[in-house]
């Protein structure tokens, strides 16, 4: 039987004000996976704790096999335990040495100073080589491809010989066969006794490689699945009904044609070749980023195509004339607009928000008092009439998820692009996404979709409009 590691029975936590409750095991060597459904911020939550966010009001906490108090368990989460995510770091200049030694746990100098000694060693080159990282200290950490990024986060628990490594929402990030290298790498780490969590939203991926699956369920600690429950236990468990195929359907061949794309070529990528018609939602899947990341500075940056065509209506348009049609004729959808800071402006009321985006399309002779009435009166529809008088920032999360489409609804673009819309969300706010689309294809718009595996989602979804709507690029 394998060393226990850490252990919190009937654990109370609290994060300004919002109360949850986690039971955590795992031992050494063993990897569980997280679970989490209906609420993301049950994963947020469950998270925040070895972020050390959140404090333990009650219940008993083991290290080690050992009884222990709250302030104990703060301590060693904060000093064994590393989680690794997609939000890599902003900065440009920040290198692999720098996310090597700078960022790692605080060292006492002359510690660090051997630690930089032992990064030149033999081992470790070896052990590079054994996860297939081949790169220079001095190179940027942007650079690096998401794989070789998460090989390296896993190097980096290696190297310092952290105890447990967090992993979150690997399957929303990295294309299968990546995933595979990955987790040869994470094999290393439970061989020498290292233990690791994977939070995902992907049964098929916990199955295969976890021991067993903990279910989150409205913050709280909601059932363990063991490997002989595997499969469809999990789907009685949470209430669903499992289809035997991802349904996929024909384009509405009966609409205008609204966006055609010609061997449109970007750098590392192959030529895109697709329409999209009035009221269709197309989906092109990205599996890595690579190519949400040029599309998207394309159209928000300076990036330019390589060559190709792109029509729109039936016009064409050089890259240097979309500027001038993006938000009125193009909108652009966001990965999380929901966040704070990414929808418009936060200070401003979701009114005068509305009417910022509406007024210039109108032009200048609809008068100002007129136009936000009308505003006025089509919003309440959709959101409370005094919540349209609040600012953006003190509406709740799915409430600007919901207002970010209904802006675009009320512009009407001809061309929706929506970046990742599903990544990061809520189960939960997955079937209020996929109305608001079907909502926006119905007023005629083409809705271009670029994101990850969609087949999830749409084995789960009773929307079957969506169904009927969506159609594959280059599938």
């Amino acid at each position: 039987m394998k060393e226990e590691l850490i252990r919190v029975e009937n654990g109370h936590f609290q994060r300004e004000g919002s109360d949850y409750q986690f039971d955590i095991a795992i031992s050494r060597g063993e990897c569980i996976g997280i679970y989490v459904d209906e609420h993301l911020t049950s994963g947020t939550a469950f998270l925040d704790i070895f972020k050390g966010y959140s404090h333990m009001k009650s219940g008993k906490v083991f290290l080690y096999g050992r009884r222990m108090g709250s302030i104990d368990l703060e301590h060693w989460v904060m000093q064994h335990s590393i989680i690794a995510d997609k939000f890599r770091f902003d900065s440009k200049e920040l290198t692999v040495w720098d996310f090597m030694m700078a960022l790692s746990k605080p060292m006492r100098w002359r510690k660090n100073k051997k630690a930089e000694a032992a990064l030149h060693t033999s081992e470790t080159a070896e052990m590079l080589q054994q996860m297939g990282l081949f790169f220079s200290w001095t190179q940027k950490l942007c650079s690096l491809s998401l794989l070789d990024y998460y090989r390296l986060s896993v190097f980096r628990v290696w190297f310092w010989k952290s105890e447990l490594l967090i992993l979150d929402r690997l399957t929303e990030i990295l294309r299968w066969k990546d995933l595979e290298q990955l987790m040869q790498c994470i094999q290393i780490l439970l061989k020498q006794g290292t233990s690791v969590m994977l939070c995902d939203m992907d049964e098929e991926f916990l199955y295969q490689y976890t021991s067993r699956v903990e279910i989150i369920k409205n913050r709280k600690s909601f059932y363990r699945l063991y490997p002989e429950e595997y499969d469809d236990r999990l789907y009685e468990i949470l209430g669903w009904k499992r289809r035997s195929s991802t349904v996929r359907s024909e384009p509405y061949h009966d609409e205008k044609i609204i966006l055609s794309i010609e061997n449109l070529t970007f750098p590392k990528l192959k030529p895109l070749n697709f329409q999209i018609r009035s009221g269709e939602i197309a989906f092109l899947r990205d599996e890595n980023y690579n190519t949400v990341s040029q599309i998207r500075d394309c159209f928000l940056r300076e990036q330019s195509w390589l060559s190709g065509e792109f029509r729109l209506n039936g016009k064409k348009y050089e890259h240097s004339e979309l500027s001038r049609i993006i938000g009125t004729e193009i909108g652009i959808q966001i990965e999380r607009p929901d966040r704070p800071s990414g929808v418009l402006f936060d200070k401003l009321t979701a009114l005068d928000n509305l009417s910022i985006c509406l007024l210039p399309k109108a032009g200048r002779h609809i008068i100002r008092k007129k136009i936000m009435g009308n505003i006025q009166q089509e919003a309440s529809r959709w959101f409370n009439g005094d919540a349209l008088l609040r600012p953006l920032c003190e509406w709740t999360l799915p409430e600007r998820l919901r207002f970010s489409y209904y802006k675009w609804y009320l512009l009407n673009p001809r061309l929706l692009i929506c970046y990742f819309p599903f990544a990061g969300q809520e189960s939960a706010h997955h079937e209020m996404i996929i109305d608001m689309l079907v909502t926006c294809a119905r007023r005629g718009m083409a809705i271009w979709v670029i994101s990850s595996g969609i087949d999830a989602i749409c084995e789960k979804t009773q929307n079957k409009e969506f169904l009927q709507r969506l159609h594959y690029i280059n599938e």
